[in-house]
Formats: C-alpha cells, sequence, structure tokens
C-alpha cells in the first residue's frame, strides 16, 4: 500500500461532485436557499444542471436588505429583478417574504402593492414590509382586504394603512401584528378575532373619532408611544402582558388646576366624560402583567 492510500479511501466520494450538500434532497436545499438575500439564492442556478431551477423553491425571499441592520435598498434598483424573481416563482408556496427598502419614489407605490399582494397569495406565513423612509413619509398600501388562510404574522413599517386593510376578519390564521412608525389617521377600526401578539410603535393615529382596537384574543400588547388620540381597546379578557409608553406626543391631557381633583371631565379630547386614561386603562384591566409609562400630564 502506498503511504496515504487508506486516507485517499476515507475522503467521500461525494466531495468529487460537489460537495456533501448535494447529497441533501430538494426540499432540504429549497429551505437553506430561503436563509440567503434573493439575488444569491438565484446565482446558485449557474453551480450545477441540478441547482438550475432550485432557487425557485427557496422557502423564504429576502428582498432588498441583507440583515435587520440593512437600511435596504431604492426601489428602483430591485423592480426588474423582482417582477422577474416573482414571474419565475409563479404560484410556489412561501413561508416567508421579506422586503427592506430605502428610498421610494411615487411611481414605485403600485409596484410594491403589487408585490406584497403577489407574495400573500404565494400562501405567505410571515410578510415583512420595512421601509426606511424620510419624516413624514408613508407608502400607501391598497385599501383592499387582506384574504389569507395562512398568513401568521405581518410586520409593516412606514406604510400607511386604511380601514379595509386593518379588518383581518378574512385572516383567520393571523397571530401577530407589528406596526411601525405607520400612518393609522384614515382608519377607525383594527380587527381580528384571532390576534394574539399586537405592537404598534410611533404610529400616526386618527384624531376624531378615536381609533378602536378589537382584538379580543390578544395575549399581549406593545403600544410604545403615538402620535394622536388614546386609543379604544375592546375587553380583552385573555391579556397577559401589556406595555404602554405615553409621550408628549399624545394628545390628550388634563387642563385641570393643579389644586381640583381630576374628574376627568376636564381631560382634553375626553369622549363622553372619560378621558383618556380611563379609556386606556379599562381595557388594559384584565392584564395580569403591566408597565405603564407616562408624562405626567397625560394620564
Amino acid at each position: 500500500m502506498h503511504p496515504g492510500e487508506s486516507s485517499k479511501r476515507s475522503v467521500p466520494s461525494a466531495l468529487g461532485s460537489g460537495g456533501c450538500i448535494d447529497a441533501l434532497p430538494d426540499g432540504v436545499l429549497g429551505h437553506i436557499l430561503g436563509f440567503l438575500p434573493a439575488p444569491e439564492a438565484v446565482q446558485t442556478c449557474v453551480l450545477a444542471r441540478r441547482w438550475r431551477h432550485l432557487w425557485r423553491t427557496a422557502t423564504g425571499l429576502r428582498i432588498g436588505c441583507c440583515s435587520s441592520e440593512d437600511e435596504g435598498r431604492r426601489v428602483k434598483e430591485q423592480r426588474e429583478f423582482v417582477d422577474h424573481l416573482l414571474l419565475l416563482r409563479g404560484s410556489l408556496p412561501l413561508d416567508i417574504c421579506e422586503f427592506g427598502f430605502s428610498e421610494l419614489e411615487d411611481d414605485d407605490v403600485p409596484r410594491v402593492n403589487l408585490w406584497f399582494r403577489h407574495v400573500v397569495m404565494s400562501r405567505a406565513r410571515v410578510l415583512s414590509l420595512r421601509l426606511h423612509l424620510f419624516f413624514n413619509k408613508f407608502l400607501k398600501l391598497d385599501d383592499l382586504p387582506l384574504v389569507s388562510q395562512h398568513l401568521t404574522k405581518l410586520d409593516l413599517s412606514s406604510v400607511k394603512l386604511q380601514n379595509s386593510f386593518l379588518s383581518f376578519a378574512s385572516c383567520p390564521a393571523l397571530e401577530h401584528l407589528e406596526l411601525v412608525y405607520c400612518n393609522l389617521a384614515s382608519a377607525d377600526k383594527i380587527a381580528s378575532k384571532s390576534l394574539k401578539h399586537l405592537s404598534l410603535t410611533d404610529c400616526v393615529l386618527l384624531d376624531e373619532p378615536r381609533i378602536y382596537i378589537s382584538t379580543p384574543s390578544l395575549v399581549s400588547l406593545h403600544l410604545d408611544s403615538f402620535f394622536g388620540r388614546t386609543p379604544i381597546f375592546d375587553s380583552m379578557p385573555s391579556l397577559v402582558k401589556a406595555f404602554v409608553r405615553i409621550t408628549t406626543h399624545c394628545w390628550d391631557g388634563c387642563s385641570r388646576p393643579d389644586y381640583l381633583d381630576c374628574a376627568c371631565l376636564l381631560c382634553d379630547g375626553s369622549d363622553s366624560s372619560q378621558g383618556s386614561s380611563i379609556m386606556l386603562l379599562k381595557g388594559l384591566s384584565k392584564a395580569q402583567s403591566l408597565v405603564l409609562i407616562s408624562v405626567p400630564e397625560k394620564v
């Protein structure tokens, strides 16, 4: 036996044909590709004949951003790629889709809406659309109901939402909703019977009437600062944990002199003689754990 012969025999034969990863079934490879940014997943088509169409089966699409710290790319830079990507994927199902863009022009809005609806129709379970735009600029999503039997988590930032979109009666599996710096000033209600986790951060809320939130199955609530009037919460008997931070951006407040007890009749923006603090705390009364932070004049 020649020196080194035994070591040569110990080398897996798979390495000679592209590596051990080739031994994995297509379904596993599609899952792995789903963790790559979409352009990198598509580029695997040049590795070998077997890989030519595997990218189409990726269970995740990550478009426009490569990490949570990345602010994303301009929509215009992605238009041609995303159009062809979604067209060639067809209606193959998705587990997760993440969009991240840093710049938006007026003629980009219809295109992003089209991409968004296409992904919903592709039975995505988790859908994220995060925009990093200039202050007070939002992408207006079409005021049409979301219809999905599969969507479980929706994560949006810097978008403008209206009533039809925020009625989730046709999304019976939706359990997580996270809105960051979204404009809800044209919406008077958020409604979902299935929602368990709701997070609103720095959102713009309706002035009159106040936005009404009906989420009877809610388990956790995170309301961290908002612009506008305090929302009204329907009964949440399953609520376990709630975090609420009220800042000077809240338009409600008590105008009583310091020497008077507050009867909530002097609260600015009071509805039916009930001030913002009563309306807020009534909805949170079932919470097992409550963190409430406020500037003094608001609560």
